[in-house]
Parts: structure tokens; C-alpha cells; sequence
């Protein structure tokens, strides 16, 4: 017989207002750790028919850009020459819908990752748009290394790389069409992943994160041109990571409005007024993830 949920499952499931029947459900997906689902997405590098050396399909997901495939078997696309070569880009299914969005944003002249490493939704990014001047930012040195490497090896070298603090950002004295704010988080979908996170559901540190998360977006604003887009996007559930931050967010910012995302329309939160949308290890579409679409009037 199951063990019955703790203290902190059982919260999660009611901060999200789930069934029993949903919140046992995703009990079990963070408990079982086997709800990744690796994709892959085709970087500069690979030809317009490039193909993976592995068999691949395309789901019919109306979220799913042109230039990402889904591994139809189990296999490792870090293994092949192919990744080598930078032709594509692993990453879990989920960071592919957390990015879908950008379908709806015009091809942004400039654009930034503000939290960017390992290079995921500057890859991403790529998929749907090429933007004429793109910076991808990262704070922390080490990460900030493998973030190069990665957007080196995938043909993406030109982009500029920073290191600036939330309070350094003015420094680069100009302004972007979109921002990409994929935040620092407690990282509910990692156990979904069957990566070890033993604060995810901690009450004290989902907090902590959601101050620095506001933080990051307020000194993020002063970035985005009037008429530009801010997609912000977590490896979260907890609506005080997610919908709790943006509501802050636009009570700040009036002139910011949550923009309509018709292919999410099975994903949008219950729990707020505005479009937001969220996707649970229980979809069986990768470990989960939050994603909503700013515009600056």
C-alpha cells in the first residue's frame, strides 16, 4: 500500500486545488521520478532537412515549433556525433512548451536571456524566431562557462554572452522587444525527473524564491521596450512561485497585460484571473513547468 502523502505533497496539492484523484496522481509522478521526456531542438547548425540519428516523431501538439523532435524510443541524444557537432539540442519536453509562446511574439531585432544557462530557451528561442541581436545573461561563472560552450558548439557563438547582476542589467544601456525570464526556482519537476531536490516542496524556500523571482522581474522592466514582449517561465508548480509573482508583477506595472496563448488553452490556471498557464508531470508531456506571456502597452 501506498505511503500516504506528507505534510508538503499535500499542500502543493492543495495550493493547486486538485482532486484527490489528481493530487495522488501527481504524488506518485514525484515520487516515481519517471515523467522526463527528452526532446530535441535543432540548432543553427543542422540543415533545413536535417533528420536525428534516432527515430523521432512529431506529436500532434499544436505547441510543438517545426524545428523540435521527440525521441520516439528510449535513447540518448547526448551519445550520438550529432550532438557533438552541435546539430541539436536535448532538453525535456516540457522547456519546449514553457517557450511556445514566443509563436505569438513578432521576430524581436533585439532580445535577452536573462537567466540563460545551460542555453536551453536561447535554443528555443532560435526555433521559432532568429533575432538580429540576442544577449544571453548569467550571473554565475561556472554556468556561465558551459552556457558558451553550448551556444559555441550549436552555431550560436555570436550571441553575447554577460554576467551582470539584476542591478548591473541598465548597464547595457538599451533596451530589448523580448525578454526571456526563465527564473531560479524551487524546481518541483526535478524529483518528476527522478533528480534528487529535497527543498522542492519547502514553504521557506518556495518564499525566498518568489521574492527573488519579483526582484528579477522589477529590475527587468526598465529592459523592455514599450509595445515588447516578457516571457516568463519556471521548472515550478507552486503558484506562489508562478501566478502569485506575476499578479505582483502587473500590479506594479499596469501597463503590463497577460497576453492569450490559444494552444495552452487546456493548460490555463485556474487560479488566477489572467491568461497563465501550467503543465503537470501527470500530462505525460515532460516533468512540468509554468509559462506566461507579458506585453508592454
Amino acid at each position: 500500500m501506498p505511503e500516504p502523502p506528507s505534510r508538503q505533497e499535500s499542500r502543493i496539492c492543495t495550493r493547486l486545488g486538485l482532486s484527490a484523484e489528481e493530487g495522488a496522481a501527481l504524488v506518485r509522478a514525484l515520487r516515481d521520478g519517471a515523467s522526463g521526456r527528452p526532446a530535441v531542438v535543432f540548432t543553427p547548425n543542422a540543415p533545413r532537412d536535417y533528420e536525428p540519428p534516432f527515430p523521432c516523431g512529431r506529436a500532434a501538439l499544436p505547441w510543438l515549433p517545426e524545428r523540435v523532435r521527440i525521441p520516439l524510443e528510449e535513447t540518448r541524444p547526448g551519445a550520438s556525433p550529432d550532438y557533438d557537432a552541435g546539430l541539436y539540442y536535448p532538453l525535456d519536453l516540457s522547456s519546449v512548451w514553457e517557450s511556445s509562446p514566443l509563436a505569438l511574439v513578432p521576430p524581436p531585432a533585439a532580445s535577452i536571456d536573462l537567466c540563460a544557462a545551460p542555453g536551453g530557451k536561447t535554443f528555443l528561442l532560435h526555433a521559432h524566431h532568429a533575432p538580429h541581436r540576442h544577449v544571453a545573461n548569467e550571473v554565475h561563472p561556472a554556468r556561465r562557462g558551459i552556457l558558451r560552450g553550448n551556444l559555441t558548439r550549436c552555431g550560436l557563438g555570436k550571441v553575447e554572452v554577460t554576467g551582470l547582476r539584476p542591478s548591473e542589467w541598465p548597464d547595457l544601456n538599451e533596451q530589448f522587444d523580448l525578454i526571456l525570464a526563465d527564473a531560479p526556482c524551487s524546481g518541483q519537476s526535478l524529483p518528476a525527473r527522478g533528480i534528487k531536490n529535497s527543498g522542492a516542496l519547502n514553504p521557506s524556500l518556495i518564499k525566498g524564491n518568489a521574492k527573488r523571482q519579483k526582484g528579477i522581474l522589477l529590475s527587468a522592466l526598465p529592459l523592455l521596450k514599450p509595445g515588447g514582449h516578457l516571457l516568463y517561465t519556471t521548472c515550478t508548480y507552486d503558484p506562489e512561485e508562478n501566478e502569485k509573482v506575476l499578479a505582483y508583477l502587473m500590479k506594479r506595472h499596469p501597463g503590463l497585460a497577460a497576453v492569450e496563448v490559444p494552444s495552452l488553452s487546456e493548460f490555463r490556471s485556474r487560479l488566477c484571473p489572467f491568461p497563465a498557464y501550467r503543465l503537470l508531470p501527470t500530462r505525460g508531456l515532460g516533468a512540468g513547468g509554468f509559462t506566461c506571456l507579458l506585453h508592454l502597452t
